[in-house]
């Protein structure tokens, strides 16, 4: 049941700069109807002075022109502390790497602002879980950066299996690949994806994603069986130019994730995600007993990640369904807008957040172990 929560919420942008991911996807629908008579963004704070001083002015002259009068953006650099302590900032948004997710959300959570967190929230399970406790003691509401869940293909999907169309779900078979990232070449700039323990790999970033939207529509996990392995434990890394700088380090985090198992309303399931593959795959095939469901991305494979850029189409027993065209900044938009409005039935929270890192972790050790894990 929604809720509208007050608005205008003032928020406040920990990692957004001119340029990168938050300028890209996170900050234009806050300028855009209906997302800017929601929110009102009054503070930014970057690593350093110069570009916090950019960003204020770029996002000054964008929340002038949304709201029809001037609107000064005020900087912050530095610790997160600055731009918590301002009063006048009811919400943080985190948009920074990973390794600093704890640093900047713990702040804000102690602060007792409402928080936004980019996926996949800190390092690992305990990073998670610290996060979640500490914003659960606080009170506060919290939405997490899953995306996915409101692309076209996914709404589309998600609306075929409610309406009861496929009857009950009896399998699912989701196979992703991509041919960028986690590879046998890096940049130079993610070096820090190879490592496992900076919580970055390809299980840690795309399998939460991933996982989540699956389990977003067919519902949770109930069972699973898995074996992840690393066929590529080196990686080259590149020049800004994307040329070989002639550095080669370790990468001992998997490229093959192959997962089976049951799900909580008896549906048997295969997720296989694997990278540095030479074409990229989203193949996505939902059997229920009164019909098939099929999410399939057949345009260019070697042009495309995969998963982050897919754009499926959408087949119901065989026949094309229309979809919205998908577009970033719109599921982007969707998150900020089911948050703002109260929809818990949408967004996801700190408390899926953790979720998620529990099934991360039930990967990690059924591919150890050797063994089915229960989590249900």
């Amino acid at each position: 049941m929604s809720q509208e929560s007050k608005v205008p919420i003032r928020l406040g942008f920990i990692g957004l700069s001119t340029t990168g991911w938050a300028s890209i996807a996170l900050a234009p629908p806050l300028f855009e109807d209906p997302i800017s008579s929601r929110y009102s963004l009054v503070a930014v704070s970057t690593s350093k002075p110069e570009t916090a001083e950019a960003s204020a002015a770029k996002y000054s002259e964008l929340a002038s022109k949304a709201r029809g009068t001037s609107i000064t953006v005020k900087p912050y650099h530095g610790s997160a502390k600055h731009i918590v302590s301002d009063k006048e900032v009811d919400m943080i948004a985190v948009s920074v790497k990973v390794l600093d997710h704890k640093g900047a959300a713990i702040q804000a959570i102690e602060a007792g602002k409402d928080l936004f967190i980019e996926w996949p929230v800190g390092r690992g399970l305990e990073e998670t879980k610290e996060l979640y406790e500490a914003a659960k003691n606080k009170g506060i509401k919290t939405l997490v950066g899953f995306q996915t869940r409101f692309t076209a293909y996914a709404l589309k999907a998600k609306q075929i299996i409610d309406n009861g169309d496929l009857g009950k779900i009896l399998s699912s078979t989701f196979i992703i690949s991509t041919n960028g990232f986690w590879g046998p070449f890096t940049s130079s700039i993610h070096k820090y994806i190879l490592s496992s323990s900076n919580g970055a790999t390809l299980l840690d970033i795309p399998g939460g994603h991933a996982l989540d939207l699956f389990t977003h529509i067919l519902g949770p996990i109930s069972s699973l069986s898995a074996t992840i392995k690393n066929q590529v434990p080196y990686s080259t890394l590149l020049d800004s130019n994307g040329k070989p700088t002639g550095e080669t380090v370790p990468n001992d985090g998997p490229n093959q994730i192959c997962i089976s198992g049951t799900l909580a309303n008896g549906a048997l399931f295969t997720v296989h995600l694997q990278s540095s593959m030479t074409e990229a795959d989203f193949n996505w095939i939902i059997h229920g007993d009164k019909g098939v469901l099929r999410i399939v991305d057949d345009s260019d494979r070697t042009t495309k990640q995969g998963f982050f850029d897919a754009s499926p189409d959408v087949y119901l027993n065989g026949e094309k369904v229309g979809i919205d065209v998908d577009v970033v900044t719109k599921r982007t938009g969707l998150n900020w807008e089911a948050f703002a409005v109260g929809d818990t039935s949408k967004f996801a929270d700190l408390e899926h957040a953790l979720k998620m890192k529990e099934v991360l972790q039930a990967i990690r050790k059924s591919s150890e172990d050797g063994r089915r894990i229960d989590l249900l």
